[in-house]
C-alpha cells in the first residue's frame, strides 16, 4: 500500500471534490542525522543543568532536605539502653544505694496526627491521667503542623516514670486506644537513707566509693536500633545492657546512725565549725562507721545538714562562691592535714620504747619547761608534773618528758619509724580524694632536705616537737591508722571500706580483707602502751571518756590552727580524742575530731568520744561487763557542753573518789574504836 492511499483512508473528509494536495517529501538521511545530533545536544544540556541543580541543592540545602526526608520517609533511631548502676550495701546486706529501671515517654507526633481526633483524645487523656497532669496543652501542643514531621520527641513530663506507670500506658497502646507513644528505658539512682554515710557512699559517680569504684558500678549500656517507616516500626538490632557490679561495704548502719546523730549534737553544743568521727576495727582495718558534720542529702546534694552556727558564719553562701557545696561534699577526713597534737604522743613513745630509748621504769622529772639548745619546750598553762614513769607521762600528757624521750631516740631511727607509721604517705583507703602524700608535711633528714632544697630537716628541737604532735601535719585517716598499729600488736593494716564486689547473680568478682602493709613495733611493746593509755582514761586527761562496763584506753589532743599565712591562729583550736576497747585485746578504735573550736576543750572531745562509744559498742555486739567501772559516770548522762559552762567531769570524778576514800577511812577508824 502506498503512502497516498493510506493517507486518504485515514482522512476521508479530505476527498471533497477539491484537488488533493501533494504529500511532504520524506526527510533525507542527512536531515535525520542532524535532528538526532540536535536532540542529543539538548539532552546533554538538560542533564548538565539537572546535575548542577542537584549539586547546588546538596551543597546548600542538603542537610535540611536530608533531615526532612528522614522524618517523612524513613526514621532511624539508635536508642541507648542504660545499664543499671550497681547497688551498694552495708555489711549486713542492707541497701544503701540502688538503681531502679524507669522509663521515658516518647511521642511520635506524625503517627499521632495521622491517627485522627478520636485516638488523639484517648491518647491525651490517658497520658494526663497516668502522669497526673492538669494541663492537656502540655501534650496537645505536639499535635500540630509544627511537629507533624517529627517521629521522636521525649515528653518532658514523662521522664523517669515507674514500671507501673509504663505498663498502665502500654495496656492502652496494646488495646489500640493510644497511638504515637512508646518508651525508652532509663535508670534512677536512689540513696535509701538520704544523708546516712554520705561521705562514704558519694553520689552519682562522684566522691566516696561511687567514684572510687565507678568502673565496677557503671556497667555497660545496651543498644536498640529502631527503624520507623510511615505507620510502622521495627527493631533492627538489640544488644542487652549489662548491669554494674554491686558493692558490699564494711559499714554497720546502726553504728553509722548513732555516730552521726551524736556527732551533730556535739558539734552544735561545743561551737565547733565542723566535726568528724571514724570507727575502725584496729585488727583488720575495716571502717565500721564514718561520720562528718556538716553533711548532705545524697538524693539532693544541695541540701546541707548539720550546719553549725560557726560554720554558717565562716562560710556564708554567696553567689561568688562556686565551692560552697563542694566544701561540704569534700571528705576532709582523708584530705585535711592538721597537727595531731598529743594524740601523737603514744605513737612516738611506742617507737622510742621499741628502740629501748627508755623502759617502763625510767623516771622523768618535769619542772614545767625543758631547754633544748637555744629553744625551750613548756607545759600547757605552766603545769609541773614532777616525777613520772611513762604511764604517768601519757596520763598527764607531759611535753617535757616526751622531749626528754626524744633526745634518747636516734634521729635516723625515728625517721624510719616515721615512714613505718605511714606519715606523709597515702593509707590507700578505697575512697576518692585521699591526700597527704607529701614530704613537705613532715620533717625529713638533713641529706634529703638538702637534695630537695627545703628547710624542713629534723634537728633536735624538731624531733622534740614531733614527739608531742606539733610542727608536722597528717590526715585523720593517717592518724587512726598509725594509732591502730600501736595498740593492735604492731601491724599497720590498710583501712578499707568495701569488702566484696559481686555481679547481679551474686558471683564474687573481688574480695577485700585484712591487709598488713608493714610492721611498726613489737607485740609486747604494743601491749604495754595500750595498758598505759588505759591510765589516761582512768586517772588522766581522758577521764571524760570512761564508759561504764568497758575497759577503755585513749589519748586527748589539742593543737592551734595553722592559718593561710602559715602561722598559728589565736584562740582557734582543733581538738581530738582517740579511744579503743577492750584494752587487753584492742578491737575497736574511735577517733573524734572537732575543727575550729574557740576553746581548748579536749576534755569535751573525750566526753563526746565516750558518748559515741557507749552507743555504738552494743550495736557491735559488745555489751558492758557489770564488774567494770561500776562507779564511773555514764558519759551520756552528762551534757557534752557542761564542762564549758562550769561543770568539770574529771574534777567531779576525783571528788567522788576522794569522798569514797574518806568514807573508807572513817569506817576504818570507827572499827578501831
Amino acid at each position: 500500500m502506498s503512502y497516498r492511499t493510506r493517507s486518504v483512508r485515514q482522512n476521508p473528509r479530505r476527498n471533497t471534490g477539491r484537488k488533493a494536495s501533494r504529500p511532504a517529501p520524506l526527510p533525507t538521511e542527512r536531515q535525520r542525522m542532524s535532528r538526532s545530533m540536535l536532540l542529543l545536544v539538548v539532552s546533554l544540556v538538560l542533564m548538565v543543568v539537572v546535575f548542577g541543580r542537584v549539586v547546588y541543592i546538596k551543597a546548600v540545602h542538603g542537610e535540611e532536605y536530608q533531615q526532612r526526608a528522614e522524618q517523612q520517609q524513613l526514621s532511624s533511631t539508635d536508642v541507648i539502653i542504660p545499664s543499671l548502676r550497681g547497688s551498694i550495701y552495708d555489711r549486713d546486706g542492707n541497701v544503701l544505694a540502688e538503681s531502679v529501671r524507669v522509663y521515658n515517654v516518647i511521642l511520635d507526633p506524625q503517627a499521632l496526627i495521622e491517627a485522627g481526633e478520636s485516638k488523639q483524645i484517648n491518647t491525651v487523656e490517658t497520658l494526663m491521667s497516668v502522669l497526673k497532669l492538669n494541663d492537656e496543652n502540655l501534650i496537645r501542643k505536639y499535635i500540630s503542623p509544627e511537629y507533624q514531621e517529627y517521629r521522636y520527641l521525649k515528653l518532658d513530663q514523662g521522664i523517669g516514670i515507674s514500671a507501673a506507670q509504663m505498663e498502665s500506658i502500654q495496656m492502652e497502646i496494646d488495646a489500640g486506644r493510644v497511638v504515637g507513644v512508646w518508651f525508652e528505658e532509663d535508670e534512677e539512682r536512689t540513696y535509701v537513707n538520704n544523708s546516712q554515710a554520705a561521705h562514704i557512699i558519694g553520689f552519682n559517680g562522684a566522691y566516696g566509693v561511687e567514684q572510687y569504684y565507678d568502673e565496677y558500678l557503671q556497667g555497660t549500656n545496651g543498644r536498640k536500633m529502631v527503624v520507623a517507616g510511615a505507620g510502622n516500626s521495627f527493631i533492627d538490632e538489640y544488644v542487652a545492657a549489662q548491669d554494674g557490679y554491686n558493692l558490699t561495704t564494711t559499714i554497720n548502719s546502726k553504728v553509722q546512725y548513732d555516730m552521726e546523730q551524736t556527732l551533730q549534737y556535739g558539734v552544735a553544743r561545743l561551737n565547733a565549725e565542723r566535726g568528724l568521727a571514724i570507727c575502725m576495727n584496729c585488727k583488720t582495718g575495716e571502717i565500721l562507721g564514718y561520720a562528718l558534720c556538716p553533711t548532705f542529702n545524697l538524693n539532693n546534694a544541695n541540701e546541707l545538714i548539720g550546719l553549725s552556727e560557726k560554720y554558717t558564719k565562716n562560710h556564708p553562701q554567696t553567689e561568688n562562691d562556686p565551692d560552697y557545696y563542694a566544701n561540704v561534699w569534700n571528705n576532709w577526713g582523708i584530705s585535711l592535714t592538721y597537727e595531731p597534737g598529743s594524740t601523737f604522743k603514744p605513737i612516738f613513745a611506742a617507737a622510742a620504747m621499741n628502740e629501748n630509748a627508755f623502759t617502763e621504769d625510767t623516771v622523768f622529772v618535769c619542772g614545767g619547761t625543758y631547754q633544748i639548745y637555744d629553744a625551750e619546750v613548756g607545759e600547757d598553762s605552766g603545769h609541773i608534773h614532777g616525777t613520772q614513769t611513762i604511764r604517768q607521762v601519757l596520763a598527764n600528757s607531759c611535753n617535757v618528758a616526751m622531749s626528754m624521750i626524744s633526745e634518747n631516740m636516734k634521729t635516723a631511727k625515728w625517721l624510719q619509724y616515721q615512714d613505718a607509721f605511714g606519715l606523709a604517705q597515702l593509707t590507700g583507703i578505697d575512697l576518692a580524694g585521699e591526700s597527704g602524700d607529701s614530704r613537705d608535711l613532715v620533717y625529713i633528714s638533713a641529706e634529703e632536705a638538702e637534695k630537695r632544697g627545703t628547710t624542713n630537716d629534723m634537728g633536735p628541737f624538731e624531733k622534740a616537737t614531733t614527739s608531742f604532735g606539733q610542727g608536722f601535719t597528717l590526715t585523720p585517716i593517717q592518724l587512726i591508722s598509725a594509732f591502730a598499729s600501736v595498740i593492735n600488736g604492731g601491724e599497720y593494716v590498710k583501712p578499707y571500706v568495701v569488702s566484696q564486689i559481686t555481679d547481679s547473680n551474686g558471683n564474687i568478682i573481688e574480695s577485700h580483707s585484712k591487709e598488713v602493709l608493714r610492721y611498726t613495733i613489737a607485740e609486747n611493746v604494743s601491749r604495754k602502751i595500750a595498758s598505759y593509755l588505759q591510765a589516761v582514761v582512768l586517772e588522766g586527761t581522758g577521764l571524760n571518756a570512761q564508759v561504764p562496763g568497758y575497759s577503755i584506753g585513749g589519748k586527748t589532743g589539742t593543737a592551734e590552727q595553722v592559718g593561710a599565712s602559715g602561722t598559728y591562729e589565736d584562740a582557734t583550736y582543733i581538738v581530738s580524742f582517740v579511744s579503743f576497747t577492750p584494752v587487753e585485746d584492742p578491737e575497736i578504735i574511735l577517733l573524734v575530731v572537732l575543727d575550729r573550736t574557740d576553746q581548748d576543750i579536749s576534755s569535751q572531745a573525750a566526753r563526746l568520744n565516750g558518748q559515741i562509744m557507749e552507743k555504738i559498742l552494743p550495736d557491735l555486739g559488745m555489751y558492758p561487763d557489770p564488774s567494770l567501772f561500776q562507779e564511773s559516770i555514764s558519759p551520756n548522762s552528762v551534757d557534752v557542753a557542761s564542762g564549758i559552762s562550769g561543770y568539770d567531769y574529771g574534777e567531779a570524778q576525783r571528788q567522788k573518789e576522794q569522798e569514797q576514800q574518806e568514807q573508807q577511812e572513817n569506817n576504818g577508824e570507827g572499827g578501831e574504836d
